[in-house]
């Protein structure tokens, strides 16, 4: 990679120019990799990158297509001439270099058809391109590409149209920010929430109100974040479920209410974060390393405060887990709900934590549901 951004510098120049174009950054790698792997398709490779930038250039020139399915030499054409590298005929004598570079366009196609294994249906025993074809090649697309950037980073961009990063203005930006007030609130509009901001600007004070969703300006600002707060609101709607789940259990049965010393009022799900379970279900720690690994989760995740994943589920399945537990439906919902809140603590998305957290109910059920049925009594009552 490095030796071909040192022969041919032009490439990486127009890939980073353009840095979120998708298209123009996967012709790069292509190229790249093939100027690695021995040169096949090399020559391809070369003349789309030609023609992507050809392309970019025209679009943020708001420059027409030349013909519905144009060569790579009309494309070069179509994009020089905006940029004031128009062929006037012979009046100029810079005339003489346009042609020339349009005859290397030419010659690159030419190339393309005549030695290029992936044009065409080439034979199958054809040799990759040799090294001294491919540097050639190299040279006439960066020679080509050079000449483009060179013109247009000569003229001002048109901003409405432009692809370029905003990092690529900073002059521009600066001249904004010194010349407006912001003023920022957040709005309703219908029952979502709207961060509105009023941008005063001139001697009046003209005012521009931008209203943006809070979802749009993560998405547009930090798509880490944004990323993160879906997370939190999936999992939130899932909690929120749950509730009403556990709501709904608790209202469609007959409670009947037994009076005992020792037993409290139910507490909603509790989940506990320990790196070292020693408890009752101790003897269950095989069964369910085994069930995690057939969910193809790892036991031994950890969390940033050293608690692991197995021993927090032990714990958690023995601090929520009853009296006849696997005979009370609201115990079993409370339960699950703390183990899926466990998963999700550790990594795994609401909807996954969710299945999982309900197939491990049925295998307690299975495995261990005697065992968890098996209050413990305080001391004090005999």
């Amino acid at each position: 990679m490095a030796e071909l951004d040192e022969l041919t510098p032009n490439y990486r120049r127009a890939q980073r120019r353009w840095p979120d174009a998708p298209s123009l950054a996967q012709h790069y790698n292509a190229l790249a990799s093939c100027f690695v792997g021995g040169g096949f398709g090399l020559v391809e490779h070369v003349k789309s990158f030609l023609e992507s930038v050809c392309v970019t250039i025209m679009g943020e020139l708001r420059e027409p297509m030349p013909s519905s399915a144009p060569s790579t030499t009309e494309l070069l054409v179509a994009a020089l001439g905006p940029l004031g590298l128009r062929n006037t005929k012979g009046s100029s004598k810079l005339d003489k270099v346009l042609s020339g570079f349009n005859r290397l366009a030419d010659a690159l196609a030419d190339m393309r058809n005549e030695t290029g294994p992936v044009a065409h249906g080439k034979d199958g025993f054809l040799d990759a391109v040799r090294t001294d074809h491919a540097r050639a090649f190299l040279a006439v697309g960066d020679a080509i590409v050079g000449l483009l950037l060179n013109a247009l980073e000569g003229r001002e961009p048109d901003l409405s149209a432009t692809r370029e990063p905003y990092e690529s203005f900073p002059h521009l930006n600066e001249r904004i920010d010194r010349a407006v007030s912001v003023v920022a609130r957040v709005d309703e509009d219908g029952d979502r929430a709207v961060v509105v901001f009023s941008v005063a600007m001139g001697p009046r004070g003209e005012v521009i109100e931008l209203r943006v969703e809070p979802s749009r300006l993560l998405y547009g600002i930090d798509r880490e974040a944004y990323i993160e707060v879906l997370k939190s609101a999936d999992l939130a709607a899932s909690e929120a479920e749950d509730e009403d789940e556990i709501s709904d259990i608790e209202s469609t049965q007959a409670t009947k209410i037994v009076e005992i010393p020792w037993v409290t009022t139910e507490p909603g799900p509790q989940v506990v974060f320990v790196s070292k379970y020693t408890g009752r279900l101790e003897l269950h720690r095989e069964g369910l390393v085994d069930f995690l690994k057939g969910e193809k989760v790892s036991p031994r995740q950890e969390d940033s405060d050293g608690n692991f994943l197995v021993d927090s589920l032990l714990a958690t399945i023995d601090q929520n887990a009853g009296l006849d537990w696997t005979e009370r439906a609201r115990i079993q919902a409370r339960l699950k709900v703390a183990c899926k809140r466990a998963f999700v603590h550790f990594g795994l998305d609401a909807p996954q934590a969710d299945e999982i957290a309900g197939r491990l109910m049925v295998w307690l059920r299975v495995q261990a549901g005697s065992r968890l049925a098996e209050a413990e009594v305080p001391a004090d009552v005999a």
